[in-house]
Formats: C-alpha cells, structure tokens, sequence
C-alpha cells in the first residue's frame, strides 16, 4: 500500500493505494448533467509517422466538430497512455499498447479512497 507516482514525460500520475474502477457508461442526457458539476478528463492523442507529420480526424460533434486528434474520455483509473491506447484502437482500429504512446502534457490524480459514500469507489 502507499502512493506512488509515475513518473512521464510532462507529468506525473499519482495513485494512492490500489484503485479497482466502478466505471459505467452514461447516457447523453446524464453525462450532460454531469458535465455541469464535475471537472472530466480527456486524453487527446498526438499520432504521428516517421517523418513528424500528425495525423488529424474531422470530428462531427461538439465540442470540437473540426479538425482535432484522436482522442476523448478518460476512463476511471486509466493512465493517459492506457485512454490513448483505447482511443485509438475505438476512433482508427489500431491495436498500440500503452507504452507505445509517450505523454508529453497532463496531471493526473487517482485516489483508493474518497470521503463520500461509497467511501472505496476512490
């Protein structure tokens, strides 16, 4: 038990114990509500080729119906290159294992436990 931190290039993922994830997914109408109390964090995945071009998608929802990298939601417990691994393989179909994605920008907090009922949900 005890906090570790994993150390990334431009960040730190701080976890707290061991962290078992209560992750549901929710339907718009409930997300939305959500949305306007809870701060979300998201996982945009710069994809590049040998060369350094990056590779773009056009997105046809808000908040960013434009040109934009893939990417989304963070899943509880999920380290940054977990959600880009996952994203990744939802948005182009590719299979990359975490490692291969090199975080270069975020923060991150996971806590084992939370003052709130239920207390273990983290």
């Amino acid at each position: 038990r005890g906090s570790r931190f994993l150390k990334m290039l431009g960040g730190l993922h701080f976890v707290t114990g061991e962290y078992t994830s209560h992750k549901t997914f929710l339907p718009d109408d409930v997300y939305g509500v959500m949305l306007d109390n809870c701060v979300k964090g998201c996982s945009d995945c710069m994809v590049t080729d040998a060369k350094g071009r990056i590779f773009l998608g056009q997105r046809n929802v808000f908040p960013q119906p434009d040109w934009w990298y893939v990417g989304g939601r963070m899943m509880p417990g999920e380290t940054p290159s977990q959600s880009c691994s996952r994203l990744v393989n939802r948005e182009l179909g590719l299979v990359l294992e975490p490692e291969r994605f090199v975080p270069f920008s975020f923060n991150s907090l996971v806590f084992q436990m939370r003052e709130q009922e239920p207390r273990d949900h983290g």
